[in-house]
Order: C-alpha cells, then sequence, then structure tokens
C-alpha cells in the first residue's frame, strides 16, 4: 500500500493572531490522518469500540518549516516507522505540504493501544494486529 496522503483546506479556526496556522491545529489534521488510516485497513471506530482497545500517544514531536495560512489547502501523509511485530508499540510519521508544494512541517508520534476496560497497555488481538500491520509503512519502516 502507497503512503496515505489527504487534502485538507485551512479553516479560520486554525489560525493563531499571528493569522497563520496555530501550532495546535498541526496536531490535530495529524491526528485526524491516524484515524483515516485506522479506518483504510478496516479498523473503524466502531470495531475498536467492539475490541474496547484505542491508540495513545507516548511521545508527538512536531518540526514547523514553513507557515500556513488562512488560503493555503494542505496536503497531509501519514505512514507507519516503526512497530513491534505483534502491533503493540508503533511510530507514525507525517508530513504536511502547502499547495505550492513546499514542506510546511513534519510530526512523529510514539503509540501504543490501551485496553479500554482495564486501563492498562494492551497487545491487540492477532486478526487487530494483521489489519494494523498492513497499513503504508515508510521507505524507512523498522521493526522494534
Amino acid at each position: 500500500m502507497k503512503i496515505f496522503e489527504k487534502q485538507f483546506e485551512v479553516k479560520w479556526s486554525d489560525l493563531d493572531p499571528n493569522r497563520h496556522m496555530r501550532h495546535t491545529a498541526y496536531n490535530d489534521y495529524a491526528a485526524h490522518m491516524r484515524v483515516k488510516i485506522l479506518e483504510e485497513v478496516g479498523l473503524t471506530m466502531s470495531k475498536l469500540e467492539e475490541l474496547a482497545i484505542g491508540p495513545i500517544l507516548f511521545r508527538e514531536e512536531t518540526l514547523f518549516h514553513r507557515e500556513v495560512g488562512m488560503k493555503d489547502n494542505i496536503t497531509i501523509t501519514a505512514s507507519l516507522i516503526k512497530a513491534r511485530k505483534d502491533g503493540s508499540r508503533w511510530s507514525f510519521y507525517h508530513e504536511m505540504f502547502r499547495a505550492d508544494g513546499i514542506k510546511a512541517a513534519s510530526l512523529t508520534v510514539d503509540g501504543a493501544w490501551l485496553d479500554l476496560k482495564k486501563r492498562k497497555l494492551a497487545i491487540p488481538p492477532s486478526g487487530m494486529a494483521e489489519l494494523f500491520l498492513n497499513m503504508p509503512k515508510a521507505e524507512n519502516f523498522e521493526w522494534i
């Protein structure tokens, strides 16, 4: 599967007083992309609810490269860059590009799965792990 990407139009609520995209909006778009990529491989929110498991983050790092303004459209990519073979721990990498092709930001997140009943870290059930590990992987993907 190729790298997952989606386009968005920057909204008024994404801006800060400097009239460029606020720092937390980048993270919001990246989080939305992760939900979309999970759906793409068959892990819908209803499926995760049924399994009583959900994604959690340990670390979120954002590097800002260029401004994004109100009239910009952005393209965001998402790919898996690291994962344990059981799917229990993972890292995603996102890049955000303006319509002119200039990279605006790059984000890396490290996460795991939370058992929503026990409120403890969980290893996903085998069928879920297979779906999850079938998602787009970066060229530099590595097993951890």
